[in-house]
């Protein structure tokens, strides 16, 4: 049997699915190839409030849970889970050991990965390195098979002693969209900017340059309005694909327009972020750090640009001829259409399990 973890939040006297767009895709391409999921019903709580005491105890009813919900998988199945968990425990690696030893194989599918940040950060406590070892380093070295976003994270994380030769690359997320409908583009329109707009995170969004339009989409921002900056709020990620107006998608990150900068920048060298997936799907082609892990996907693929800084756009664009813009606009359409079908999530679990070369 073919299994899969689900997550679900059990909050006062009715559930729901503790998911965002990437892992319900995830879901619905593994149910579309054979694989029949495992609901873990998790008690909500308020951790950070919790004291020592009360954290260790919600440790440990959440291994029962898991241990109760795993229990029918054993010798020739297979589990694959999404990483991280939503709902943390130190002690995951324990119950997954236990179905290892049953005879079963674990796969993760890797979404985000907190040690790669930390290592970025450079200012992790003693405290939290050991929580993290725990949490993920030991759950990376005990399963089967890992897939990872890229070629960069595989040498990352190879580089922290995991083994290469359990590592498969996805090469970019999937994007299934219910619908037919495809993001409204043209060479001439302005440049797209999707996804969390909190100053924290996309600081350089309040520092965009001038002669050149921006539409932006997403919460949290802040700004006042500008004359070339138009924000259009914020839509489900199923909708976005229709309403999305522009010539190219921008995947940026980071404090400054100059380069990306601090942890969430620094973490585009090793991360596949989403909102190139969103942007490919919806038929947008995309302007992209040339620096990032994913840059050179957008290269070979021909779907896109890569820039230094956010300062090049402008004259990058205006040296674009309408030609070369359609051409690059008839390639994303075909990777379009293997994000919407799921072809990489597919692909990457046949390799992981020996069943595709």
């Amino acid at each position: 049997m073919k299994y899969f973890t689900k997550e679900i939040w059990n909050e006062e006297g009715y559930q729901r699915t503790a998911g965002i767009k990437a892992r319900d895709d995830v879901d619905k391409i593994l149910e579309k190839n054979g694989y029949t999921g495992i609901e873990i019903s998790m008690p909500q709580a308020d951790r950070e409030n919790q004291n020592s005491l009360e954290k260790a105890g919600y440790h440990v009813k959440l291994s029962k849970i898991w241990n109760e919900c795993l229990r029918p998988v054993g010798k020739g199945d297979i589990l694959v889970i999404q990483f991280p968990i939503v709902n943390h425990s130190v002690l995951l690696a324990s119950c997954v050991n236990k179905v290892r030893r049953r005879g079963a194989r674990i796969i993760l599918l890797i979404h985000d990965l907190e040690i790669l940040r930390a290592a970025i950060r450079g200012t992790t406590s003693f405290k939290e390195k050991i929580r993290l070892r725990l949490e993920e380093e030991t759950l990376l070295r005990g399963c089967d098979g890992i897939i990872v976003h890229n070629s960069s994270m595989k040498k990352k994380l190879a580089s922290m002693g995991i083994h290469a030769s359990k590592m498969t690359v996805l090469g970019i997320f999937d994007y299934l969209i219910p619908t037919a409908g495809y993001a409204s583009t043209s060479p001439s329109g302005p440049v797209v900017i999707a996804g969390a707009l909190r100053p924290h995170k996309a600081g350089y969004a309040y520092h965009l340059p001038e002669g050149i339009r921006f539409n932006l989409y997403g919460v949290g921002y802040e700004a006042e309005p500008q004359d070339n900056v138009n924000y259009l709020g914020s839509f489900e990620p199923d909708q976005l694909p229709e309403v999305m107006e522009g010539s190219f998608g921008l995947v940026w990150d980071g404090e400054t327009t100059e380069t990306c900068s601090g942890t969430y920048g620094e973490y585009l060298r090793i991360n596949n972020p989403h909102k190139a997936s969103l942007y490919l799907a919806s038929g947008m082609p995309v302007i992209i750090w040339s620096e990032a892990a994913l840059a050179g996907y957008i290269t070979r693929n021909g779907c896109g640009i890569t820039v230094n800084s956010i300062e090049e756009i402008p004259e990058r664009l205006k040296a674009l001829t309408p030609e070369e813009y359609e051409a690059i606009r008839a390639n994303t359409m075909k990777i379009s259409e293997r994000l919407r079908k799921g072809k990489y999530t597919t692909r990457a679990l046949g390799k992981a399990l020996g069943e595709e070369e």
